[in-house]
Formats: C-alpha cells, structure tokens, sequence
C-alpha cells in the first residue's frame, strides 16, 4: 500500500506544477518517447522474472536460486515481486514520471528524461545481457 500512497502524494504535489509548465517540443518528445519506451520495456522484462523466477533452471523444483529484484524498485516491490506489484509499480512510475516531466521547464525536461533513459538503457541490457525476456 505504502507504494500507491507515494505515488499518490507525488500526483497531489505535482499536479498544480503542470499549469506553469512549458510547451513540450520535439526534441522534449522524442525524449520523452525514448524514457517511455525504455521503461516499458524494463516493465516487461520484470513481467517475465515475476512469471519466471527461474529462467535458467526451465521452472519446476529444479530452481534452487530463483531470480532476486536487484534495482531500485525492490524497495517498491519486493526481491520476489509478483505480477500484480510489477504492474502497479511500473504504473506508477509512469504516471509520476510523465508529471514531473511535463512539470519541468523544457530544459530540465531534457536533463530528466535522458536521464531516465539513459539509465532504462542501462537496465535493460543488462537484464537482456543476463538472458531475460520481454514478456506482457
């Protein structure tokens, strides 16, 4: 619950920020674009290892060291998420991020949606260097 609550909070702070934001250009959309498309591929590989704690063992009893949540959402959804958590978590983070961006000044924008992009990229491939899939 703890998680929802933050993500709610930080909408209510928000909110009254985005009726000062500037006007997004194309270089703040393709940005943006980029962070989405990077989160929601991080959102499906996590998808997978909550499906598949397993991946390497193929399922079953044969798992003696199930996949554990390493990055900073463990502390949103735990080491062993399940589906649900995932779903909601990344949710979140969306909503949130895609607030703060709008909320920024255009230069600030830039600054935080490479940021994330770079550090979803980051993520990524190294969840795909370790073997694991997209899964929705």
């Amino acid at each position: 619950m703890r998680p929802i609550f933050i993500c709610a909070l930080a909408a209510l702070v928000l909110l009254p920020l985005t009726a000062q934001a500037d006007n997004w250009d194309r270089t703040d959309a393709a940005l943006g674009a980029a962070a989405l498309t990077a989160t929601v591929i991080d959102w499906s590989q996590t998808r997978y290892v909550a499906k598949n704690p397993c991946p390497h063992a193929g399922g079953g009893s044969a798992c003696t060291d199930p996949y554990r949540e390493a990055g900073l959402a463990r502390h949103f959804i735990g080491e062993y998420p399940t589906v649900g958590k995932v779903d909601r978590y990344f949710a979140g983070v969306v909503v949130v991020g895609g607030l703060v961006a709008h909320a920024l000044p255009s230069d600030y924008r830039k600054v935080f949606l490479g940021l994330i992009t770079v550090m979803e990229i980051n993520v990524t491939t190294q969840n795909r260097r370790i073997g694991l899939r997209m899964e929705f």
